[in-house]
């Protein structure tokens, strides 16, 4: 399963620098409040799940919390450096740990640590996709980010965008 999961978050990176290179390129996208909410939301669960992994719970982020794009996108880019950097001191046995947490209405749970990465690189999947959509809604489009289209690429590097 590891790696799987090594491939799941090296084209995760890659769709979402993807995603905000969409984004940051059309102007109704830059502005609309529901984009930048989702953005909000997919790298803050990001960021709260690795904190459960490692033992080190983090404030969930908040839309309040960036004042503008470029905050949030440094914020991006930082979470997936640490998922990275996570990901790359596992071994196979570590997927199996349990790990104990919260969900955000405060009921207990303890699942396999390599259940979880991979509902994280899910459920990462499924807002690009309602962010493909809000982005076609505003006469923008968004680059496939598809698994087969990372994989038909060569496995390309993330390319992040300027804010």
């Amino acid at each position: 399963m590891l790696i799987v999961l090594h491939e799941l978050y090296a084209h995760q990176v890659w769709a979402d620098a993807r995603q905000w290179g969409a984004i940051l390129t059309h102007g109704p996208a830059r502005q609309d409040p529901d984009l930048f909410a989702r953005l909000v939301h997919l790298h803050a669960v990001q960021r709260a799940w690795l904190g459960r992994w490692q033992d080190a719970p983090v404030p969930f982020a908040e839309v309040k919390d960036f004042p503008d794009l470029p905050d949030l996108l440094a914020y991006a880019k930082e979470v997936h450096a640490q998922l990275k950097a996570f990901l790359a001191h596992l071994d196979e046995e570590d997927l199996q740990r349990e790990v104990a947490y919260r969900d955000i209405h405060g009921k207990a749970w303890s699942q396999p640590l390599g259940d979880l990465m991979l509902h994280l690189a899910l459920h990462s999947q499924y807002h690009r996709g309602q962010q493909a959509n809000r982005l076609r809604t505003l006469g923008a489009g968004m680059p496939p980010t598809d698994l087969v289209v990372w994989h038909r690429l060569g496995r390309p590097m993330p390319e992040w965008p300027e804010a």
